[in-house]
């Protein structure tokens, strides 16, 4: 189903006023124009630059749906995710990343960041960092992971300064959840780190900080908006990418004569080929080590069961990334020319099965993170032989105005695989 037939349900409501909406990601501007009540089945309506849903009608109900805008770098008028021309328009369970316009209060300023990156803060001990939101309204504010606490609980209107407490977390570990802030609507933000041997940011230090002149000049711009240009406004063209690819190639061309050793969280730009990417090692215990991984939207979400590849599902449904899993070898195949336009990120683990205790990755000698490029390009990632968990972060992949840049990691996770599905938005049953 594409986004023609999204929008032929919401001109369609069944005789009782309901509009069903399929799970899934979908493109596009969508006009609701009829009263209806829309359940959107946690699926993504999402685009370019806003608004990406106008309520043109009254008595509406949106039900369980996210709205994005994956572009960061738009001007704020374009800036909008949903756009309501009447004022009784009701949210429940909705997530919006961008700008509401039409509901009172709610149209104003938000002084949020998108993602919030502490970088290596020191392991077992406690840190304590502030962050300053501006929020047009009194809203909740909470976080949704172990490990870190939140000073407050309710954001009044205006400035907030905020302490944002982590806890003492085992050395190696990988901290990434949401912050969530909820009014009539939910947004978050991307918290993440890890937790190493020194601090990349001193404690107490600002993690954010709140333009002053901000919220008058957002409230000035919403004064001199025109609506019904809003409402129509065209997709602006996106900057072509690919000399920079072919640059990015040359590069990685360049190196195919031999391999390639590359150092942990340095960010690699990667030319849209197919890669091949398995663990290898040695360990005289038998240890069964599948592979997981996580095709996310730009919320840090799975958005489709379809999008975790592992041996219960060998591969996506956009046909980009395959898993073989077979008894010598685990090996992950990742096809980036292929990768859906609303896929953001994607992160790879290697995760232990079962329940022995022994079962720890420190058990594995000459580990070796191997990605190999089809154009003979071969990049090793070592792994430490001191990782005294049951997952391991291999490596992400973010895609930044068109670009993949690799993320190497090769590090341990404290957490059950479980938790981190379910921090994924995937329920383990």
């Amino acid at each position: 189903m594409d986004s023609k037939d999204i929008q032929q349900l919401l001109d369609n409501p069944d005789s009782l006023g309901r509009v069903e909406l399929p799970k899934g990601d979908f493109e596009g501007k969508f006009i609701v124009r009829k009263s209806c009540k829309v359940n959107g089945n946690g699926s993504l309506l999402w685009g370019n630059s806003g608004p990406v849903l106008v309520v043109d009608a009254e008595g509406v109900q949106l039900d369980n749906l996210k709205i994005e805008l994956t572009n960061n770098n738009l001007p704020p008028e374009q800036c909008i995710s949903v756009f309501c021309r009447n004022d009784d328009t009701k949210f429940t369970n909705i997530e919006v990343n961008g700008a509401i316009l039409g509901i009172q209060d709610e149209e104003q300023f938000w002084g949020l960041p998108k993602i919030i990156d502490i970088g290596t803060f020191e392991a077992e001990r406690e840190h304590a960092y502030i962050l300053e939101i501006y929020s047009p309204v009194e809203a909740e504010i909470s976080c949704n992971f172990h490990g870190v606490s939140l000073s407050v609980q309710t954001l009044t209107q205006g400035y907030n300064t905020i302490t944002v407490n982590i806890g003492k977390i085992r050395n190696g570990s990988m901290l990434y959840g949401n912050i969530v802030i909820k009014s009539a609507v939910e947004r978050r933000i991307i918290l993440c780190g890890t937790a190493g041997t020194e601090n990349t940011l001193t404690d107490g230090a600002m993690l954010h900080t709140v333009d002053r002149e901000a919220p008058m000049a957002y409230s000035e711009m919403l004064k001199n908006l025109d609506f019904v240009q809003l409402a129509t406004m065209l997709e602006p063209e996106l900057e072509t990418i690919e000399p920079v690819l072919e640059e990015i190639d040359e590069v990685l061309v360049e190196n195919n004569e031999e391999d390639v050793l590359i150092a942990p969280g340095k960010r690699l730009p990667i030319a849209p080929k197919q890669y091949k990417i398995e663990l290898t090692g040695k360990s005289e215990l038998k240890m069964d080590i599948d592979a997981y991984l996580f095709m996310l939207n730009i919320s840090g979400r799975v958005s489709d069961d379809k999008r975790m590849i592992f041996f219960g599902n060998d591969h996506s449904d956009c046909g980009s990334v395959t898993y073989l899993n077979a008894p010598d070898k685990r090996v992950m195949y990742v096809d980036f020319r292929r990768v859906p336009a609303d896929v953001s990120m994607m992160v790879l683990l290697f995760s232990i099965y079962g329940n022995n205790p022994d079962h720890l990755f420190d058990k594995l000698r000459e580990g070796d993170i191997s990605i190999l490029c089809e154009n003979g390009v071969h990049m090793h990632l070592p792994v430490s032989e001191n990782i005294r968990q049951r997952t391991l972060l291999a490596v992400a992949f973010e895609r930044t105005d068109g670009i993949w840049e690799m993320i190497p990691s090769g590090k341990g996770i404290g957490l059950p695989l479980e938790e981190i599905c379910r921090g994924y938005g995937v329920t383990v049953v």
